[in-house]
């Protein structure tokens, strides 16, 4: 019995220490940025700095059309820096739209760290009110792939743009942590990104894209996610597609261009 209770003590403790290791180590799990150097020049468009907090700026990448009908406000995934993400977003080009792609905190070239739910969603909020000194809310069009979901959802529901385009989203990162490992909980969670209960909120018509192969971010995900807006969501296949070739999608690019005439 003395090796058992010695096990048990044992096995809770392993238990405790995993789970404040991922507590203080979330930001490594979840965020994974590349950080460019000043003198980095992009092949594309023109930079912007956008001032959020505490002399933090976040850098932004602006690519400008002739006579835009408005602009699409892209945030990219968890890894790399609009260094990579420039190839992403060539879907998103000649639509007749502006496209300004920020950069998260300690990516790319922009400053400061991610500390906070709170903080990613107010820096979002800087951004897009920024770009309101360029286009009138009902031109702004919000793009978020996987991690720029949670971002985008909170700007829909917080705000009135044109419309809300959600690439390979998940309901929420807590979903996320029940598939990977159910065994933390949930309140230990510090970037829970509930885009189920956002949703419902969503000031403008919402459409969603996921492929049905999607290995990280399965396409439940966002049959969940439709159905807690079904009056102003639709719900686009991108067939059997993976996470990764979603944002990529010739389906996500005659989709984007036929509702954005």
């Amino acid at each position: 019995m003395t090796w058992i209770k010695r096990i048990g003590v044992f096995l809770l403790l392993l238990y405790l220490a995993a789970c404040v290791g991922l507590f203080f180590g979330q930001e490594q799990l979840i965020f994974h940025p590349q950080k460019l150097p000043a003198s980095y020049v992009f092949g594309e468009g023109e930079e912007a700095w956008v001032p959020v907090s505490d002399g933090v700026r976040l850098n932004g990448l602006w690519l400008r059309s002739q006579a835009p009908r408005g602009v699409i406000l892209y945030w990219h995934g968890n890894v790399g820096s609009n260094r990579r993400c420039l190839h992403q977003a060539e879907n998103l080009f000649d639509l007749g739209y502006d496209i300004f792609m920020p950069d998260y905190r300690g990516y790319g070239k922009s400053g400061g760290e991610i500390f906070s739910e709170d903080q990613l969603f107010a820096d979002a909020q800087k951004v897009y009110t920024w770009l309101l000194q360029y286009y009138r809310e009902d031109q702004i069009v919000v793009v978020g792939y996987s991690l720029g979901s949670g971002v985008s959802t909170y700007l829909a529901s917080h705000n009135h743009p044109q419309r809300l385009c959600l690439v390979a989203p998940y309901r929420s990162m807590t979903a996320m942590k029940d598939l990977l490992v159910p065994f933390v909980p949930s309140f230990l969670l510090k970037y829970p990104l509930r885009n189920e209960v956002a949703l419902p909120q969503a000031n403008c018509p919402v459409s969603l894209f996921h492929g049905t192969q999607d290995e990280l971010i399965p396409y439940a995900h966002s049959v969940v996610l439709q159905s807690k807006q079904p009056t102003k969501s639709r719900l686009i296949s991108l067939g059997e597609t993976g996470h990764r070739g979603a944002i990529f999608s010739q389906i996500l690019r005659r989709e984007l261009a036929a509702m954005l005439r």
